[in-house]
């Protein structure tokens, strides 16, 4: 198995737009989302892929959080949740500031999106640090 260097690609990408946007600091609200959607392609990149046993015995390759969604077959839990749940199982060092990042992304997209500077900067700090976590 290798690793998918368009994940990290994709990673890449997100942490310039989110770099961009710190620039200014007008847009709080996409410098908290572009901060966890830059976390989320950095945890996919460290923890995919991975096999799970199958039915008949052989191994299933594990590529994407989609896959693992179609894996569990679980509808009970958002793919948000699953990749969570995955972060907390493989890189427990960073999974507080995941779930961070992962609930003040949501509040920013979907309730308030409005924020001090202050909670911005901590968002792209935590993110930072998910990176460095990931790319070791």
């Amino acid at each position: 198995m290798t690793k998918n260097n368009e994940r990290l690609n994709h990673a890449l990408y997100n942490e310039a737009v989110c770099n961009y946007l710190e620039l200014n600091q007008e847009f709080t609200d996409w410098i908290i989302t572009t901060s966890f959607y830059t976390a989320l392609q950095f945890v996919s990149y460290k923890i995919f892929p991975f096999e799970m046993p199958s039915i008949v015995g052989k191994k299933t390759v594990i590529n994407s959080i989609d896959d693992f969604y179609r894996y569990n077959n679980s509808r009970k839990l958002s793919k948000h949740e699953l990749l969570a749940d995955l972060v907390e199982k493989n890189c427990p060092k960073i999974a507080p500031d995941y779930d961070w990042l992962l609930s003040m992304s949501m509040t920013a997209r979907y309730t308030n999106y409005m924020h001090d500077k202050v909670i911005a900067n901590k968002a792209r700090s935590l993110m930072k640090g998910i990176k460095k976590v990931c790319m070791a």
